[in-house]
C-alpha cells in the first residue's frame, strides 16, 4: 500500500509556467534589478571566480564599524 505524498515529497508538487514567453518588462525594472542585484549576478556569471559583494541592508546603512 502506497503513503500519503507529504509536501517534502517532490511528486506532491506541481510546477506550472503560466508566464508569457517572452516575458515583457520594463525598462525601470530592469534598471531596478541591475541596480541591486547587478554585483551579484556579475559574480554568479562571470567565468572567473571571485568573492561575492558584501550585502548592505538599510540597517546597515551608516553604522559605524
Amino acid at each position: 500500500m502506497k503513503s500519503k505524498l507529504r509536501p517534502i515529497d517532490p511528486e506532491f508538487w506541481t510546477v506550472e509556467n503560466e508566464l508569457p514567453d517572452p516575458f515583457p518588462f520594463s525598462t525601470a525594472e530592469l534598471d531596478a534589478i541591475e541596480r541591486y542585484f547587478g554585483g551579484v549576478l556579475d559574480a554568479v556569471f562571470d567565468s572567473k571566480p571571485r568573492a561575492l559583494p558584501v550585502a548592505t541592508t538599510a540597517s546597515q546603512k551608516g553604522k559605524k564599524r
